[in-house]
């Protein structure tokens, strides 16, 4: 080949190079241009993240519809953005539109699916995925979106059903799909799975590294809500790497067991506590029935603001402790501070909280006016305010909101509690029956053993005994001390010695221990007449030093 042959262009290239210069350049000019179009395309898909975490979802859609070229991290961005916005539907018709899709897209959108409680859709999806994309992460989103969902078994049998799959294309589950089935497990009150679990953990996870902090937490709550507190321990006791939510967590399983000194000592010990440490502890004093040491912890508490600031919760407790013993005085100072920071009447659980207090203090006026200032109640709220015209007396008004309650859709099982409970204490019998034969009919409540005791308390209290004693014979479940300790106080009251010995005899099987049988057949005797009886019954307890313990009541100063 002559030089001046090799040195003429031919054909295209040779024509680009004849008006552009060399080749090397313009493999520069063609870099230079496609990195030109990709940092285009990264600032744009910034952009439309932005925009949809500042909730300017309509500005992302135009910016994503002028972009010249998309990638599939625009799309993806784009689908992120219109399933954190809420918008599940156009997820849907922008993810069946998308012309290539990679394991973050089905993961985003089953987890999408799940925030809303379409579960069968997720399923359907999960299951649609290619084989190619079907990793930890789609696999977590689908077990997640079971357990959130309040379906915890169905999460831990897809995760059984399909981990020999997963298992043969080396995908492992990682810390957070054990934390999820951990959480399942609880709900389920499945040892067995726990402790399968945990092995599963130990073998799987390196437990010696920081990140298995919260896998860690979630076995130590499993085991506990469990009533394992010694696995609880001991997994707590054996951790390497401890955060916060480690020692409260471990905290909150001993004010759950109900050992009160065990939680102090972590809390005292601690050096940084957050809001959840103080709530912890303040709930487990209200749970120990030391609900009168709340107010003291609380003000400790509000001494180191703005370090550690009281959240809802916190005003939550504290109210239901001011409820339970009937400190007005506190709870109206309560009611001020959450007036102050805007949590009333805005915060429905500080309100619904202030609902029952003021009920438990006898305050029918600030009662509704409570109620009545919500702009947003929701059952707890109207089961509340139900209760407090209930237990003081005004059986008629209780009913009048109930049955505004139950028109408008608000009601559930406890509504019912509420309305027996009301009737039983206004001597309502036949609004009460009346209610009860129709909860299962009209309203589609099936009757509870709650619903049955709060029925026979309403018959006993009017002196229905017999008809008292047949309806709990009739129960689709067995009674319990609650049940037949209501049949005995009716007997007591209205003297029915013969089903009084029979329910004094059951009571006496559950509760061997308890000298309340004796005292209620007692008094059914002495309501007879029958002193000789009664003496037979009460000199034993007597000789033995048995006493019952003293009532107590609490004044308030009005």
């Amino acid at each position: 080949m002559s030089k001046e042959h090799a040195a003429s262009p031919s054909g295209v290239m040779g024509s680009m190079v004849s008006r552009s210069g060399r080749p090397c350049d313009i493999a520069r000019r063609l870099l230079r241009r496609s990195n030109a179009t990709w940092s285009l395309t990264v600032s744009q898909t910034k952009s439309i993240t932005a925009h949809g975490k500042s909730g300017d979802v309509d500005k992302a859609l135009e910016l994503f519809d002028q972009m010249p070229h998309r990638n599939l991290v625009a799309y993806n961005a784009m689908l992120s953005v219109l399933i954190d916005s809420g918008r599940l539907d156009s997820s849907l018709q922008f993810f069946s539109r998308m012309p290539l899709k990679n394991s973050r897209s089905y993961t985003s959108m089953i987890t999408g699916m799940g925030r809303s409680g379409r579960v069968r859709e997720a399923r359907r999806l999960f299951d649609s995925i290619p084989s190619r994309h079907r990793n930890v992460f789609a696999w977590t989103a689908m077990i997640c979106c079971y357990a959130q969902n309040d379906e915890p078994l169905r999460a831990v049998k897809l995760f059984t059903d399909s981990y020999g799959d997963f298992s043969q294309s080396k995908v492992a589950p990682n810390s957070h799909t054990f934390s999820l089935l951990l959480k399942s497990c609880g709900s389920l009150k499945s040892l067995v799975y726990v402790r399968q679990f945990h092995c599963m953990i130990a073998k799987i996870l390196d437990l010696e590294t920081k990140c298995c902090i919260f896998v860690q937490n979630a076995l130590v709550d499993a085991y506990a809500k469990l009533g394992c507190l010694i696995d609880a321990e001991r997994v707590f006791g054996r951790m390497k790497w401890k955060d916060l939510a480690s020692w409260n967590t471990m905290m909150d399983c001993y004010t759950h067991n109900l050992l009160l000194h065990q939680a102090f000592e972590i809390f005292n010990s601690m050096k940084d506590k957050d809001i959840l440490s103080w709530n912890i502890m303040m709930s487990g004093l209200l749970e120990s029935r030391r609900g009168l040491e709340v107010p003291n912890l609380f003000l400790s508490l509000s001494r180191l603001y703005p370090e550690s600031k009281p959240n809802s919760s916190t005003y939550s407790i504290v109210l239901s402790a001011c409820a339970t013993h009937a400190m007005l005085e506190f709870g109206r100072q309560i009611h001020s501070c959450s007036y102050k920071i805007s949590l009333y009447p805005y915060n429905i659980f500080v309100s619904n909280a202030l609902v029952t207090m003021y009920a438990n203090c006898g305050l029918m006026k600030e009662m509704v006016e409570v109620f009545d200032e919500l702009p947003n109640k929701d059952v707890v709220s109207w089961n509340s305010v139900i209760q407090g015209f209930g237990q003081n007396g005004e059986a008629r008004e209780a009913l009048n909101l109930a049955k505004k309650a139950l028109d408008s859709g608000m009601f559930n099982a406890n509504t019912f509690t509420a309305i027996f409970t009301s009737c039983s204490h206004g001597g309502l019998v036949i609004e009460g029956l009346d209610y009860f034969n129709s909860m299962r009919r009209k309203y589609g409540i099936e009757p509870n053993l709650d619903h049955y005791v709060c029925v026979v308390d309403l018959l006993g209290r009017a002196g229905m005994v017999k008809e008292a004693n047949d309806l709990l014979g009739s129960m689709p479940f067995p009674a319990n001390s609650v049940a037949w300790s209501t049949l005995l106080n009716a007997c007591s009251l209205h003297g029915s010695v013969d089903i009084g010995r029979v329910a004094a005899r059951k009571l006496q099987m559950m509760e061997p221990g308890s000298v309340k049988s004796y005292l209620a057949l007692a008094s059914a005797y002495n309501r007879t007449g029958n002193e000789g009886a009664s003496s037979k019954l009460l000199d034993p307890i007597v000789e033995n030093h048995t006493v019952k313990e003293h009532g107590s009541s609490w004044v308030i100063k009005m």
